[in-house]
């Protein structure tokens, strides 16, 4: 690292003078081999890799567009243990930052992170430190560098590169603009000899080319990888009865690592309390919440003592988990480019992961109505493009994975990918002749209708079958969407029915966290969910 590898004297010299101030780019690119390895432990590179870190190394500007997944992170932070000085990360994600410094200081370099989570002491301190070249590499968010006190740190703190990540954030399009992203385009006029470079999981060639003019590229180094995530299976399937319908995609795959996207605050913190209730171990993460709260819930996903995270789509989790199996989106994203990003996240170590989109063309209405609060015109006919592009994905009967990469300017030649809904209809949900019905394997189903139409309740199946009542009640709705009639007489007691009714009634919905919580304790969730699929049917 930097500070195994340099004197004191270097750091004290050191500035912001560019490549006069690096090792020479021949010696710090045999370097970068031997520290991959020692440090990272990484025997080769990647895809695409090797050409972006020697082109850093070389002191050229790169933009680099990545599928997740793809190594971008190891692309600045291999170049950052090289060089003699400090990396500034620019990443509009408070989570990505804990993540990546957190595993940084785990192999030995020398890392650190400057927001809106630290108090002011603490900023300080990492200011002070930032001057003294204490550094490999900070994380800051982009809204730093409209701060006059943070701009005269970097003026006296020794930058050998700027990375922008997340670099699509500077785009006026979708969820994840970020205004502040703006003023980056000024980085290269106060830093014109140090390389920056940009990357991205996320960009169409068109916002390729608006990237690189924005942050002022000078003759840069430019990949653009293949958005083929083959070991990703894709499906759409309708929505009915949201939250049942994500609780049986979860139990089906017990112990399983995954994401629940909702798209609002509050979709959040309904489904993560109903899964909760269910068994699941959720834990909700969106803006609203305090961060040492999203601290703490992020710590819990990532050390696998909660196996499921329920977010916002708007709040983006920037967590770099390998192992997450199953991405789940509940309600429409906004653009391609957000879902793709979102699944992106699910299988990252290279292995099988499931990508479930539920659809309801209810979701279009609420979409739109955000998009009409826009007051921009481009921009609003932009945002309603991208929309209908979704919807078009959500309601076609084409391959979904050809349909993904025709989106970013990409060919798909095969006939069938054989990892999605419309290409392999027998692993995705939506007919009882296929070997799943929502996300539950028909051999799983079928011992649970037969003792239904036996006449059994289905606590009584629940201790036939030795399953947790939970369990059956998911069976018997998720039988009953199917078209297979259910006796609701025979499942919940008239008293407790009429409870349920006249409190659905009362709240004039049929939610069941006011019923259940008004009934104070006299029905439970299970039988809400059963007397309400009884009243939809």
């Amino acid at each position: 690292m930097n500070r195994t590898m340099n004197t004191n004297d270097d750091v004290k010299t050191m500035g912001t003078t560019g490549r006069s101030q690096m090792k020479s780019g021949a010696t710090a690119i045999n370097d970068s081999r031997q520290i991959l390895k020692s440090t990272f432990g990484h025997r080769g590179f990647r895809d695409n890799q090797e050409g972006i870190v020697d082109a850093i190394l070389d002191g050229r500007d790169v933009l680099a567009v990545l599928p997740t997944g793809g190594g971008k992170s190891l692309c600045y932070q291999l170049p950052s243990a090289c060089l003699r000085g400090t990396c500034i990360v620019v990443s509009p994600l408070i989570s990505l930052m804990k993540d990546q410094v957190d595993k940084l200081r785990r192999i030995g370099v020398h890392a650190a992170y400057l927001n809106s989570s630290l108090g002011p002491q603490q900023q300080v301190t990492v200011m002070g430190n930032m001057q003294r070249g204490d550094y490999d590499i900070i994380y800051v968010a982009p809204e730093r560098f409209s701060v006059e006190a943070f701009r005269s740190v970097l003026d006296n703190t020794p930058i050998v590169l700027i990375a922008v990540d997340e670099a699509h954030c500077i785009l006026e399009w979708g969820h994840d603009f970020r205004p502040d992203y703006l003023g980056l385009s000024k980085l290269k006029a106060w830093f014109p000899k140090v390389p920056l470079a940009a990357f991205t999981a996320t960009a169409t060639s068109r916002d390729q080319e608006q990237i690189a003019e924005r942050l002022g590229l000078r003759d840069p180094h430019q990949v653009r990888a293949s958005f083929d995530r083959s070991n990703l299976f894709y499906e759409v399937t309708p929505k009915n009865d949201d939250l049942n319908q994500i609780l049986a995609f979860i139990k089906d795959r017990d112990g399983q690592t995954g994401i629940v996207y909702r798209g609002t605050r509050r979709a959040v913190e309904e489904t993560a309390e109903y899964l909760h209730m269910c068994g699941i171990e959720a834990l909700p993460y969106h803006a609203g919440l305090d961060n040492e709260v999203r601290r703490q819930h992020q710590d819990a996903f990532d050390t696998g003592s909660c196996s499921v995270i329920v977010a916002t789509i708007a709040f983006g989790m920037g967590i770099d988990k390998p192992d997450v199996r199953f991405v789940v989106h509940g309600d429409l994203p906004k653009s391609m480019d957000g879902y793709y990003q979102e699944t992106g996240r699910a299988g990252r170590d290279g292995q099988p992961a499931h990508c479930l989109l539920l659809f309801s063309m209810a979701d279009v209405p609420r979409a739109r109505y955000f998009i009409n609060k826009i007051q921009n015109a481009q921009e609003k006919r932009n945002a309603s493009a991208r929309l209908d592009t979704m919807v078009r994905y959500a309601t076609g009967q084409f391959c979904r994975r050809r349909s993904v990469l025709q989106y970013f300017g990409e060919r798909y030649n095969r006939s069938s990918c054989g990892a999605c809904d419309t290409c392999c209809p027998k692993k995705a949900f939506g007919t009882m002749d296929a070997t799943v019905i929502n996300g539950r394997h028909v051999a799983t189903l079928m011992p649970t209708l037969k003792l239904m139409k036996a006449g059994l309740s289905y606590t009584q199946i629940a201790t036939r079958r030795g399953l947790k009542p939970t369990t059956i009640a998911g069976h018997i709705l998720d039988l009953s969407a199917k078209g297979e009639a259910f006796d609701v007489d025979v499942h919940v007691a008239s008293d407790k029915r009429h409870i349920i009714k006249s409190l659905f009634e009362k709240h004039g919905s049929v939610r069941l966290k006011p019923a259940v919580e008004a009934s104070g304790g006299r029905v439970n969730y299970d039988e809400a969910r059963l007397v309400r699929a009884a009243i939809k049917v």
